[in-house]
């Protein structure tokens, strides 16, 4: 008892405008004081959003990684479109696809040039699915597969990005080798482009990775993976279902053939919105797989690879909305203040006796996802002990622990709450 007492005391003291930096595990360590930037306009910013969320004030929501909170004013161009839509029903003659109130037959070329422009390419390079499960099957069931070609990828992928290329494997013959990526983590960046590069043969035809992982947040090395791939020959294909909306993405900088997105989650936009671009000069190798009238124009660039039909336009009103929120925010804020909240949990989590941190402690590596688990207790029994204190985390099994988003409606008192109540289940624990 009197080890939680003091680390309560301690919490106490640690300003709550400021994050903490990763390994440094006193409580005296002196926090960065720009690690916020300027710490009353960004923490009244964020405020004012987490008072824009519909559920109760008291609540802590931590669970981003699943599914984003969305704003009210991301709400309002959703419904405000579905009214429109409903009322203005029998008005359109259907003479033409561009402006009919559904989606996945017209191009969507204004929404499309505003994405583009958000994650720094062309619109013909953009295509809008459901999300980031749906693009990457357009991109594994699209290729020409031989038997014994290779995929490249780790053993910690998100079953919506791997199960594609597990088929392909028992369908077409390919290979899936799924690289242990704890084990490399220790080792750093560096550690992990080794064992990628160790594990290239002639057969390899992708590398296929998140940017961030899914499970245990780790921000991968992606950029130098992408220059692997094409060295090689290969495709780069990138998961960013946890990266767009936490980080700044500018893909033509990143150079890879193709990336994957969830806007659902970071970016706040609403569920069933999805980002799938594909290189403008790598499009002809990849098939259309869901097929309608336009399955075969090439001319139109990705433009084929939204044929999936009947669709709501309000969604992509709601998605435009979530866009321009974060540029209002400014992606650099964002980010910034995301990783200060996981920098301020860390270096708590660092302090309470019986916490182990699943997630990669080198800096290089981490991102807004925590996972972590106290000995003696069950991921479940850990959550629910959160939740009973109305903080939302999502557990991950017992040898992980629970997974903790950081996002721009958590603030560091928020974090603080979260320490006390992991502080209190060690305790418990040990006692």
């Amino acid at each position: 008892m009197g080890s939680r007492r003091s680390f309560l005391q301690g919490l106490a003291v640690l300003p709550v405008t400021v994050g903490l930096s990763v390994g440094k595990a006193s409580a005296s360590a002196a926090p960065a004081p720009s690690s916020f930037g300027p710490p009353a306009s960004d923490a009244e910013l964020f405020a004012r959003l987490r008072a824009d969320l519909h559920f109760p004030a008291d609540v802590v929501y931590c669970n981003t990684g699943t599914l984003g909170a969305t704003p009210r004013e991301v709400l309002s161009a959703m419904v405000s479109r579905l009214e429109t839509t409903e009322a203005s029903l029998p008005d359109w003659p259907y003479f033409q696809a561009d402006g009919e109130p559904l989606t996945g037959y017209q191009p969507l070329l204004d929404a499309r040039r505003h994405i583009a422009q958000f994650l720094g390419v062309t619109p013909e390079e953009i295509a809008i699915t459901q999300n980031a499960t749906m693009g990457m099957n357009d991109l594994g069931n699209g290729l020409d597969w031989q038997p014994g070609d290779e995929v490249l990828t780790t053993d910690q992928e998100h079953g919506g990005a791997i199960s594609i290329f597990r088929l392909m494997a028992k369908r077409r013959g390919i290979v899936v080798r799924e690289l242990p990526i704890e084990r490399a983590m220790v080792g750093g960046p560096d550690a992990i482009v080794a064992m990628f590069r160790a594990a290239v043969t002639p057969r390899l035809k992708a590398i296929m990775v998140s940017q961030v992982t899914s499970q245990l947040g780790i921000r991968m090395p992606i950029e130098a993976l992408i220059a692997l791939a094409k060295a090689n020959g290969a495709l780069s294909l990138i998961d960013g279902a946890q990266a767009v909306g936490c980080t700044q993405v500018n893909l033509a900088a990143l150079g890879c053939d193709a990336y994957v997105a969830s806007p659902h989650k970071w970016l706040m936009a609403p569920k069933g919105t999805g980002i799938l671009y594909v290189r403008r000069d790598v499009q002809t190798q990849f098939w259309t797989t869901l097929a309608s009238y336009q399955w075969q124009n090439e001319a139109d660039g990705a433009f084929r690879f939204m044929q999936y039909g009947t669709g709501s336009v309000a969604l992509i009103d709601g998605l435009l909305a979530a866009i321009r929120l974060a540029e209002r925010h400014g992606m650099e804020r964002v980010e910034r203040w995301d990783r200060a909240l996981a920098r301020r949990l860390r270096q708590g989590l660092a302090q309470i006796p019986g916490v182990v941190l699943s997630s990669p402690t080198d800096e290089r590596l981490a991102s807004a996802i925590t996972t972590f688990r106290v000995s003696g207790t069950k991921a479940r029994d850990l959550q629910n002990a959160l939740w009973d204190q109305k903080i939302r985390v999502r557990a991950q099994g017992d040898d992980k622990g629970v997974r903790l988003s950081a996002h721009i409606y958590v603030s560091p008192a928020d974090i603080d709450r979260v320490l006390a109540v992991v502080a209190a289940v060690a305790s418990r624990s040990v006692a």
